[in-house]
């Protein structure tokens, strides 16, 4: 009788922990797949700071945008922002395209790392030489394809990249 209880008391402990395991995988998985909508940066050492630019003379929508990209020159985000309108006018919303982006690197490290943060994030990268090529699949709405050029554009000066282009296609 003892041992019938004792493996009852077992059976259930193993179904609760066995429970509980799962709850937890599941809630990591959860967590991951909100995180990988996300754009990672990464850190900067003191040797490799890149530079940042003074947007106090902008206007106030280039200073707040300059706030969260501080490694953007004023006149590209100015000039992304500028873009806005056409681009939502072009690709109405809910359209799905594919984003484009060209950037080049002088060294491959920096290379290598853009192109981990942006895989990590949902996006396909090529590259020869200095070059990278990093691709994603979006639904339009409005300001997306901006935040997307300046999410790039800004990952790309964190790292002493330039950024070259975009291309939107369908």
């Amino acid at each position: 009788m003892i041992r019938r209880t004792i493996f009852s008391a077992l059976a259930v402990a193993a179904s609760v922990g066995t429970a509980l395991i799962v709850k937890t995988l599941l809630k990591k998985d959860e967590a991951k797949e909100e995180d990988d909508d996300e754009v990672r940066f990464i850190t900067i050492t003191d040797d490799d700071e890149p530079k940042m630019y003074d947007a106090s003379d902008r206007s106030e929508e280039v200073r707040k945008v300059c706030a969260v990209y501080p490694y953007l020159d004023p006149d590209f985000v100015e000039t992304v922002l500028g873009k806005n309108d056409s681009l939502n006018t072009a690709y109405e919303e809910d359209t799905l395209i594919t984003l484009e982006h060209t950037v080049s690197f002088k060294d491959t490290a920096s290379k290598e790392k853009f192109t981990d943060i942006l895989e990590s994030s949902g996006y396909s990268c090529e590259g020869n030489n200095g070059n990278v090529t990093a691709k994603k699949k979006l639904f339009t709405e409005d300001g997306a394809i901006v935040s997307d050029i300046l999410n790039v554009a800004n990952q790309a000066a964190v790292l002493n990249g330039i950024y070259k282009d975009y291309d939107v296609y369908q």
